[in-house]
């Protein structure tokens, strides 16, 4: 399957998807690659959630470059992560916005055009006709263990950032503070408790 598959789709058939949207509006052509990468079995493959970051920095790449900040040198990785990531504090998020807005980069444009692995699942699916081979047990093991550290990681974060705002009106003691999640999966029935990564890599200690 080719790009003139999207030209395709663009010409009539089915409605155009919000993937296939900003692709062409960003000139970015790479539907080729998304299915190459959903598709891989080896270390070139891309998870639906990898697969809509991709896409994302690809985005705020092609806006950049098309900015007048574009004769900088910019770690355009770095920037996607200040802007989207939960980890990152609202005033490094702020500072990195005004940053981009300043050099011509219409932030609040370019992340509404930022897309979900919802999104690209079905662009693949539907409007490129793209079947994924059903997954091998590490691949399911693998998706298992990335939904659940995601999760992991977004409990920390909330966690620390509340106990945080209670240091500040002094109803917790002050200092600085790191959470740790650790969930662990009991067998009700004989009681075994297990770390749930461990669990599920089949090595349960």
């Amino acid at each position: 399957m080719t790009e003139d598959k999207d030209e395709e789709r663009r010409s009539g058939g089915q409605p155009r998807s919000k993937v296939a949207r900003v692709i062409d509006s960003y000139d970015l052509g790479i539907g080729d690659e998304l299915e190459r990468r959903w598709l891989a079995t080896d270390e070139r493959g891309m998870s639906l959630r990898e697969l809509a970051t991709y896409v994302n920095r690809e985005i705020l790449e092609a806006a950049i470059e098309q900015s007048e900040r574009s004769v900088l040198d910019v770690d355009v990785e770095s920037v996607y992560e200040r802007l989207t990531s939960d980890d990152v504090s609202e005033g490094v998020r702020t500072r990195s916005r005004r940053r981009l807005e300043r050099n011509g980069v219409d932030v609040e444009a370019v992340t509404s055009d930022f897309v979900t692995h919802q999104a690209v699942h079905t662009y693949l699916r539907k409007y490129r006709d793209v079947e994924q081979p059903e997954q091998t047990d590490d691949q399911r093991r693998e998706s298992a263990i990335e939904r659940i550290q995601k999760l992991q990681d977004r409990s920390a974060a909330v966690t620390q950032d509340t106990v945080e705002g209670l240091q500040r009106v002094d109803i917790v003691p002050d200092g600085d503070v790191d959470v740790v999640v650790d969930i662990q999966v009991i067998y009700t029935d004989s009681g075994e408790q297990y770390n749930v990564f461990d669990l599920i890599e089949g090595s349960p200690t």
